[in-house]
């Protein structure tokens, strides 16, 4: 893991500095069930927050931002929904988006060797040549093989022991099922699995194209 400040007492949830205004979220309460990680392809909050409103109204956005310091910032009211999922398929009325709550962690996701520099890796700005670090800096990455990608970006100490306050602080206020995927099922896409899944699952069960959150993350650190 990266190394981080971990924080001592519960985070505390920004509620003002990226608040979506209404038409970038859908207004509407709905029940919730599940829990949805993603990760931002992205290096803060504010360049998410920035990308979201620069959407123009398409209401593609998640109720949480993780940044990679553990704040927590909360773009909309968590009872309601917005299109993060993206499932084109076995979603009639965007029923998954509707009932899971969306949690992006600020991460930049797979990462590339650098064609020149073989001691380096690099993340997608320009076609994967913008420098994240040397590949002597473990601690800022994991290596495992996935859909096509060998390296991906660490999450920070403090931003994972931040995530495992919001999920089971959201867990409780919803009644979510306390629950994970089964260990082989955490990395697959099986759509007929996790339309009937209630409990905490991530962007990569419901789309074969996506990497989140990938294998850099540890499901046991949310402690559930």
């Amino acid at each position: 893991m990266m190394q981080s400040t971990i924080p001592t007492e519960p985070p505390v949830i920004d509620r003002t500095a990226f608040r979506l205004p209404e038409g970038e979220f859908i207004n509407q309460s709905v029940p919730k069930d599940m829990i949805v990680l993603h990760y931002t392809a992205g290096s803060s909050a504010a360049s998410v927050y920035q990308t979201w409103m620069g959407a123009g109204g398409g209401s593609v956005a998640t109720a949480y931002v993780i940044d990679l310091d553990g704040r927590i910032y909360e773009f909309f009211s968590p009872d309601r929904w917005a299109y993060h999922l993206g499932m084109k398929e076995m979603n009639p009325g965007h029923y998954h988006d509707r009932r899971s709550i969306g949690i992006e962690l600020v991460n930049v996701g797979p990462l590339k060797p650098d064609a020149e520099k073989a001691d380096q890796l690099n993340w997608w700005p320009n076609e994967y040549t913008t420098a994240w670090c040397k590949t002597g800096e473990t601690e800022k990455y994991t290596r495992a093989v996935f859909r096509g990608c060998r390296y991906f970006a660490a999450f920070p100490d403090a931003q994972v022991e931040s995530a495992k306050w919001l999920v089971q602080h959201l867990c409780e206020e919803f009644k979510i099922p306390r629950v994970l995927p089964p260990r082989a099922k955490r990395e697959e896409y099986d759509p007929r699995f996790f339309c009937r899944y209630q409990g905490v699952a991530s962007h990569q069960n419901f789309r074969p194209d996506k990497l989140d959150v990938g294998p850099a993350w540890d499901w046991n650190r949310l402690g559930i």
